[in-house]
């Protein structure tokens, strides 16, 4: 079943994603925010498992983040009629409840006050033995680091949620696979036309990568 997450970053701030690691591929991690916020932390939702990560940056005005999160909710439930998906929404926000409660028919909706999904132990011990003097990153965390470096670079450069999403995913598409600012630049001539505009905003995190 796939399952998304829909946080009130304003509302929970770094702590209600404290433990995301154990997030699996058929997970999807969405954070809502507005300049409001305070910085969000990625050195904390860096290692979300393997989920999909996404950030959404709305609009400053009284509830906005509570409206997206609705209508991005409605949104899925549309989007997989037929399907059963869970929609878990972290907030502290008890307004949510009423709205869960009339269209739990559609889906498995719920809400939590945190992120609480640590599988550390389990995936551990399912995956080989490393060498203990092993301190570098594995793969799979530095793409993730790239994913909301990608996503965090656009996002302050004014790009829209969908172009941020996007390319963000174009990114870690080719990402270990050859020359990533090269492959990146390339894809990118294919897919936009203000191609060197987006590069030029991600030039930097991507020679950090390459």
């Amino acid at each position: 079943m796939e399952t998304f997450y829909l946080v009130d970053y304003e509302n929970v701030g770094s702590t209600g994603v404290l433990k995301c690691d154990g997030l699996e591929k058929t997970d999807h991690l969405h954070i809502f925010y507005t300049e409001n916020a305070k910085k969000i932390d990625l050195d904390i939702v860096a290692d979300h498992g393997d989920a999909e990560f996404v950030i959404h940056k709305v609009p400053i005005k009284s509830q906005s983040v509570d409206m997206h999160i609705v209508s991005f909710m409605g949104y899925l439930i549309g989007k997989n009629s037929g399907e059963k998906i869970k929609v878990v929404i972290i907030s502290k926000d008890t307004d949510f409840d009423n709205l869960i409660k009339f269209w739990n028919e559609e889906a498995e909706l719920s809400r939590k006050p945190k992120m609480d999904i640590s599988k550390k132990k389990a995936r551990a011990a399912k995956a080989p033995a490393k060498p203990k003097d092993s301190s570098a990153p594995i793969d799979s965390e530095l793409k993730t680091r790239l994913n909301a470096e990608i996503q965090k670079t656009l996002s302050q450069g004014g790009f829209d949620n969908r172009t941020i999403n996007n390319v963000a995913k174009l990114v870690g598409k080719h990402y270990g696979k050859g020359e990533l600012k090269r492959d990146v630049h390339n894809a990118l001539m294919k897919s936009y036309k203000k191609h060197d505009e987006i590069y030029k905003a991600i030039k930097v995190v991507l020679s950090k990568y390459s």
